[in-house]
């Protein structure tokens, strides 16, 4: 299935890359960046940018093989040359690599590959029998590993020149000099997130309780390539946030305990009103903050969201669920009442406007996904609101304005809903 090529009206002009071949040469490869899927990638800023310099990527077939996050531009040299794709399911055993596809006449190839355990070989076959086969990656400096010997053209866009001051920091940098096992670092053109459990356990956190975030760790929601790394602190004592800053200025960021203990960490979607970001700002009053600095010189403090948790409501006979994370993410559920999933929304949200107990929202739903019957996945964006309204120690969330909930829909704070209000959830 071949990518939609959206609107190019107002984007600056890319030229096409000009492929020079040198002798011996076969395919040409273009590291094309960190995407969640490939329908992230084609939602992501810098498509416009990458289809315009590889017109190829519109018509390519996708392939998904290896567990890695990138994806790779493969184009075959001869109009006749079949680009094949195979997967080590499982290596060392006697069956060998599975062929996993196996392209038509000249058809250029979109796959993803991973960079720490490659599981998986492209092999490019001329008309007369000819061929080369290579293991798409990157190195730690993010260029991409060709064939010894040859027969494997780099045509990838240069990486993003990084932030000076920006590409490495350490939670010893932030608290008072004292290293409490986390750090951030970019590393070919993606932020890295490292944790150790053992420094956690002095400040009364439970080792287990990171024991499957130990060590490095990749972030999701990239989705393109970045150039500076953050870490501060938000609030309160302990409390590490990593902001990350794409190729194009866009703002993103994490927060770390709570991303690692919910899944691994997690980047935001594109902060609003944040662009051309080019420094931060530590700001220390009534708690820690941190300021984003753009390239026009000002200087806003970055906002976070504190009303997070989960929060159930009641349609008919379904359960609904909300659940809301400081990274400015959700998740809206909804359950049958035997307690399966029927179906589940993603997307972003971002401040509207706050004041007296009552925060309103606006939010996009960015991909749903349905398991009524046949599994359906649909990635088209819809917009509504919510408000979040603080009621003593808990919160009600009512949403409005969206096509797959009742509008006025009330979510309650799980943490206060009983049995008897006939809410259950799985």
């Amino acid at each position: 299935m071949a990518l939609l090529l959206p609107a190019l009206f107002g984007c600056q002009r890319q030229k096409p890359v000009r492929i020079e071949w040198a002798e011996g040469e076969r395919a040409a490869v273009a590291f094309l960046g960190y995407y969640d899927s490939f329908g992230a990638f084609s939602a992501a800023p810098s498509f416009i940018r990458l289809s315009r310099a590889f017109p190829q990527v519109v018509e390519a077939d996708q392939v998904e093989a290896g567990a890695g996050r990138e994806i790779y531009l493969v184009v075959p040299r001869d109009p006749q040359a079949r680009l094949s794709v195979y997967v080590d399911d499982q290596p060392g055993s006697d069956d060998g690599p599975r062929l996993c596809h196996d392209g038509e006449p000249g058809a250029p190839l979109l796959v993803y590959g991973n960079y720490y355990d490659p599981d998986m070989q492209v092999v490019c076959r001329d008309a007369d029998g000819k061929e080369v086969s290579f293991v798409p990656r990157v190195d730690g400096r993010g260029a991409v590993v060709l064939t010894a010997g040859g027969g494997v053209r780099d045509i990838s866009l240069p990486f993003p020149e990084p932030m000076e001051g920006y590409t490495a920091f350490s939670y010893a940098d932030v608290f008072e000099g004292r290293d409490l096992g986390i750090g951030v670092r970019l590393e070919a053109g993606r932020p890295v997130l490292t944790v150790h459990a053992e420094p956690l356990e002095e400040i009364g956190f439970a080792a287990e309780e990171f024991a499957l975030a130990e060590g490095r760790n990749e972030f999701s929601g990239i989705n393109g390539l970045c150039k500076g790394v953050f870490l501060g602190t938000y609030g309160q004592d302990y409390n590490p946030v990593v902001y990350v800053v794409m190729e194009n200025g866009d703002l993103k960021k994490c927060t770390v305990f709570y991303s690692v203990l919910h899944g691994g960490p997690e980047l935001s979607e594109p902060l609003p009103d944040f662009k051309d970001v080019v420094g931060f700002e530590r700001v220390v009053a009534d708690g820690e903050s941190v300021c984003a600095l753009d390239a026009r010189g000002d200087r806003k403090e970055v906002p976070q969201f504190s009303e997070y948790g989960l929060f159930l409501a009641q349609d008919g006979e379904d359960a609904l669920e909300a659940e809301l994370t400081p990274d400015w993410r959700f998740v809206l559920s909804r359950y049958n009442t035997d307690g399966s999933l029927e179906e589940y929304f993603t997307g972003s949200f971002s401040n509207m406007e706050r004041g007296d107990g009552l925060d309103r929202f606006r939010f996009a739903v960015n991909r749903s996904l349905h398991r009524v019957e046949d599994f359906v996945v649909d990635e088209r964006v819809r917009k509504g609101r919510f408000s979040a309204r603080e009621v003593g120690l808990s919160y009600e969330v009512t949403l409005s304005g969206a096509d797959f909930f009742k509008s006025g829909t009330e979510f309650r704070d799980s943490r206060l809903v009983g049995a008897e209000e006939n809410i259950e959830y799985d």
